[in-house]
């Protein structure tokens, strides 16, 4: 069967581990027709997947770290914690999750549902090959009797095969990933999940809860944030051979508390002319002028609730840290678009 294409077979009934899905061409990621769309925009933005090449990726790790970035601690914490009771709400599922990586905080949630429930199927949906495989290599080193199923593609694409999965089933969207999500594209997720996946299914997703500007500011404006957030022009050079000056351009992050969001931008410190070869575009800059290259929601529960249940997914039980910072949210789709 040609790759790229769903299977016919119930994924979760083959061998212990497998791979599907073409790999993806940079082309199709990074798409320089959107990029010069958003470049040429008022304001101007940048997409964030232009975070993660391989500088950026460490980068974001080494954020994880920083004492003021509590987000990554505060969710390992939740599922430290509650996996167990989360496993008890749904009963045995198939697990099925956006934007895998190499899937080490849903160890966790694996190992729970594996002790509550026996033999389990893990579909875990990434637009890296080596990262899929990363993952099962670490997953099946720890946890043998594990299904491990690596789906190769954007969230679209990965959910259309993610549908194959037998069973009921739970997915998971962890690392606050809905929160760097516009509205437009938030509501196209939940409409593919409520159209794609089946009445009865769950859906599991971290979040980061509204607090004090202070404590959300120090979180993004630490040196591995603002190095982290200049890393996108690098990545615009050396991708598509521009001539952004790192050096022109200072970090600015702060609390939106209208939008209830943090937003990061690239603030060009003179005016400048910018070219990017590869896709023969090229723009002015003024002094003073900002990029925005990311969007981070802080949400009120029962608001993002009501976003979720406009799609038919509704709210059964949420989990916090200790210090009621962020939120592992579970939803159950009860209705058909």
């Amino acid at each position: 069967m040609p790759q790229g294409h769903p299977s016919k077979h119930k994924l979760g009934e083959r061998q212990k581990r497998t791979i599907i899905g073409a790999d993806l061409p940079e082309t199709e990621i990074f798409r320089g027709d959107l990029l010069i769309q958003s470049l040429s925009a008022s304001p101007r933005s940048i997409g964030s997947m232009y975070y993660y090449d391989d500088t950026g990726s460490a980068l974001f790790e080494r954020l994880c770290q920083e004492d003021s970035y509590y987000l990554f601690r505060a969710e390992e914490e939740i599922l430290a914690q509650y996996t167990k009771s989360i496993a008890d709400v749904t009963g045995p599922v198939s697990l099925v999750e956006l934007g895998a990586g190499t899937a080490q905080k849903t160890t966790l949630l694996i190992n729970a549902y594996m002790e509550k429930h026996g033999s389990t199927s893990y579909a875990a949906i990434d637009i890296n090959r080596s990262i899929l495989e990363k993952a099962a290599e670490n997953l099946l080193s720890m946890t043998p009797d594990l299904n491990f199923t690596g789906i190769i593609g954007v969230y679209q694409t990965g959910l259309e095969h993610a549908a194959n999965v037998t069973g009921q089933k739970l997915l998971v969207c962890l690392g606050a990933s809905a929160g760097n999500m516009y509205d437009d594209e938030l509501h196209r997720l939940l409409h593919s999940v409520s159209s794609l996946f089946s009445l009865g299914d769950y859906f599991l997703v971290g979040i980061d809860l509204d607090k004090r500007s202070d404590i959300l500011e120090a979180a993004y404006n630490n040196q591995s944030a603002i190095l982290t957030n200049l890393c996108v022009l690098q990545h615009l050079n050396w991708r598509f051979d521009g001539n952004f000056n790192v050096f022109q351009f200072r970090h600015v992050a702060f609390h939106n508390k209208s939008l209830c969001r943090m937003e990061a931008h690239l603030e060009a410190m003179q005016a400048q002319s910018v070219n990017l070869k590869r896709l023969d575009f090229s723009f002015f800059l003024e002094k003073g002028e900002m990029i925005r290259t990311e969007i981070m929601r802080k949400v009120n529960l029962l608001t993002f609730n009501d976003i979720f249940i406009k799609h038919g997914l509704n709210p059964v039980h949420h989990w916090t840290d200790s210090k009621r910072r962020y939120a592992v949210c579970l939803f159950q789709i009860v209705n058909a678009p």
